[in-house]
């Protein structure tokens, strides 16, 4: 029987657009993990304006009867509301915020998320396969950056930060996430290397790329990423069919991985702080031949248990024998693990919860380390601030100013709590913690819905990739991943790969709505224009030197309290005074809780010897920030009052040096 020419349309429809979504959204996800580079905020203007394409263009297409139509169940529908929400809400927060500029940040990074999110459910919605197509991506696109990221520590030109840290974090920026994405791939590895249906070339494939997320997660140092990378092994073992394959695969990667981190852990040009480059470029052919031939190992063991496995396949009865053997032996460890935590309760909770003046080292020796690296304080801090704000918090990305306000030494800052859900409690309130644990139950639903629906290979996909996601979540409680775009981007986009549903139409003539795909396009440009405008601004102020210069950046960016005091600088060393006064008002006026726009204020008046309006002003900054500069003994606080009062102690003599020392 012929197919009649509208189903030839829409199998043509299906066919093209289809392959221009999964094109897009692998190049989206390859810019994000290559080129996002930590915290710089330049890249999030395209890539947010790529993510933002990837999402609407399709989105409109499909709402024009161009290309099929998206479909989404109730968890799909609540965790893309929950993001929008959030998205929406961290925007309203600039109205209230500490610093509205920092909100307006938080506000593009959260949108770009968004769009990441919208861009996986469409093509999941097309995809015919969507797991384990996905499945497949995940581990090319993991096996590039893998070997990047080891490659870069082989040859220093590729990058000479090593030559000050040397954690692994090449290319994302930072080794926490670096580990998160090691620990991610475990499964997408086991994936592709533990089925005896699949071909032993993929399968040693698939154990080289979990020999490399090893050597990755364990050239991080992070202790939580190498948790989350076990705990990723055994959550793939136990949904798995071939769980005997997948230890054996494990055991193999992990031996191999762990004695080419021993063997790095002996070449300080690799693992040591502040090598010189000759060194490390010496000790990085050593690594480098250390890498090759722990990846042969793993290919050759792989390859030979294929091998024996098709010449002699396991019987049923061996087969549950030696699960029970390696359940038993986790058992094991898990109770010794519980034991010795409770033995030991007491020294753990002293190390974790570690005085404020303590910093763990970046280096290797931090792995055996219980130190919080000061996550605790910082999660109490954040705590305090949701329950002086606990419906609408601080204002999103603000916990920079609660910690100045807060901390107890002036040797340790953060902009971030180190704990993603606390974050949104602290800085958006209860509302903004709910829509992200929203966003994170909808996405556990629909995986978990997904997972059941599917079946054979779609079924392991689904589990791959949704164990990388619950990877995802649980490590944004102990780091600050909504800061990074190279790990929010992809895992949402995952999450919402897993949660695409095709829609349910009548075959042929979808429903046309042009007002609502006009609408998201206006969105989208609006978007754009958010992402562009703080770094046209930034752009600007560069090299402003000028009144109408910094006028231009200010009309970008109207919340920067950076442009105002560079204007005001300016405006003061050129004897406009009255100027200057009015911009440094401005600025206090934008952020009246941040102790660095007073101190601007109260410098000012120090210097134009307005002793009592200093003092006022630097008392103030002291308030907001009292381990700054305004808290150094004898400091230009000090000198404010006694001018203002006309009395000098002997202790802080006129005129100290450090007076005006920010």
């Amino acid at each position: 029987m012929l197919a009649s020419s509208p189903v030839l349309a829409v199998k043509e429809r299906v066919g093209g657009w289809t392959v221009a979504a999964s094109a897009a959204a692998g190049a989206l996800v390859f810019c994000a993990l290559f080129f996002a580079n930590g915290f710089d905020e330049a890249p999030l203007v395209w890539i947010g304006a790529l993510a933002l394409a990837a999402a609407v263009v399709p989105a409109s297409a499909a709402l024009l009867g161009l290309a099929p139509a998206v479909g989404l169940d109730r968890a799909g529908a609540a965790f893309l509301g929950c993001l929008v929400g959030l998205t929406v809400w961290a925007g309203a927060s600039t109205l209230w915020s500490l610093s509205p500029d920092r909100s307006w940040g938080y506000t593009n990074l959260t949108l770009a998320y968004t769009a990441f999110a919208l861009a996986g459910i469409v093509l999941g919605a097309w995809l015919r396969r969507p797991a384990s197509s996905g499945a497949r991506a995940a581990a090319a696109l993991l096996g590039v950056l893998y070997g990047w990221a080891l490659l870069a520590k082989c040859v220093p030109a590729l990058y000479g930060d090593y030559g000050r840290v040397a954690r692994l974090r090449a290319p994302v920026g930072y080794w926490n996430e670096l580990a998160l994405l090691g620990a991610a791939g475990v499964p997408v590895a086991l994936w592709l290397a533990a089925p005896p249906t699949r071909r032993p070339a993929a399968r040693a494939a698939g154990a080289v790329l979990l020999y490399a997320a090893a050597v990755v997660t364990l050239m991080t140092y992070s202790r939580v990423g190498v948790v989350i990378a076990v705990l990723a092994a055994v959550g793939w073992t136990l949904l798995a069919r071939d769980r005997v394959e997948s230890i054996a695969a494990a055991v193999v990667a992990a031996c191999a991985g762990g004695a080419v981190f021993a063997i790095a852990l002996s070449l300080p040009g690799i693992t040591g702080d502040g090598e010189p480059r000759a060194l490390r470029a010496h000790d990085g052919a050593l690594f480098a031949l250390a890498l090759v031939a722990g990846a042969a190992a793993v290919a050759g063991a792989a390859l030979g248990l294929a091998r024996l496995e098709a010449r002699r396949p396991l019987s049923a009865a061996r087969r549950r024998a030696l699960e029970r053997a390696a359940a038993v032996v986790a058992v094991a460890l898990a109770v010794a693990a519980v034991a010795a935590s409770a033995a030991f309760a007491h020294r753990i909770w002293s190390e974790f919860a570690n005085p404020p003046t303590s910093q763990i080292s970046s280096g290797s020796g931090r792995a055996l380390s219980l130190n919080s690296s000061n996550r605790w304080r910082w999660w109490v801090e954040e705590w305090q601030a949701f329950t002086e704000h606990p419906l609408a918090g601080t204002g999103a990305g603000t916990f920079q100013l609660t910690d100045l306000r807060l901390r107890q030494s002036a040797l340790v800052t953060t902009t971030e709590p180190h704990n993603t859900p606390l974050q949104f409690l602290g800085e958006l309130g209860i509302v903004g913690l709910l829509l992200y644990l929203g966003a994170a139950v909808a996405a556990a639903v629909g995986i978990v819905s997904a997972w059941r629906r599917a079946s054979g290979e779609e079924r392991a996909g689904v589990a791959a990739l949704g164990l990388a996601v619950a990877a995802f979540f649980a490590h944004g409680v102990v780091d600050m991943d909504w800061n990074f775009v190279a790990v929010c981007g992809p895992f949402l986009l995952v999450a919402g790969l897993l949660l695409g549903r095709p829609a349910r139409v009548a075959e042929g003539a979808p429903a046309r709505r042009p007002l609502v795909a006009a609408a998201a396009v206006l969105v989208a440009l609006a978007g754009v224009y958010s992402l562009a405008a703080p770094w046209l601004a930034q752009r600007e102020l560069t090299t402003a030197t000028t009144p109408a210069q910094f006028r231009k950046a200010h009309s970008y960016d109207p919340l920067s309290t950076e442009i105002l005091s560079d204007w005001a600088t300016v405006e003061a060393a050129r004897g406009r005074l009255a100027r200057a006064l009015k911009l440094y008002r401005d600025e206090v006026a934008l952020e009246p809780q941040n102790g660095e726009t007073w101190y601007d204020l109260g410098l000012f008046y120090y210097e134009n010897t307005a002793w009592v309006r200093a003092y006022r002003a630097l008392s103030n900054a002291w308030r907001y920030d009292p381990q700054g500069p305004t808290g150094v003994p004898c400091g230009i606080l000090d000198q404010a009052r006694h001018e203002a009062l006309g009395t000098w102690p002997p202790s802080c003599p006129r005129g100290s040096p450090r007076a005006a020392t920010p």
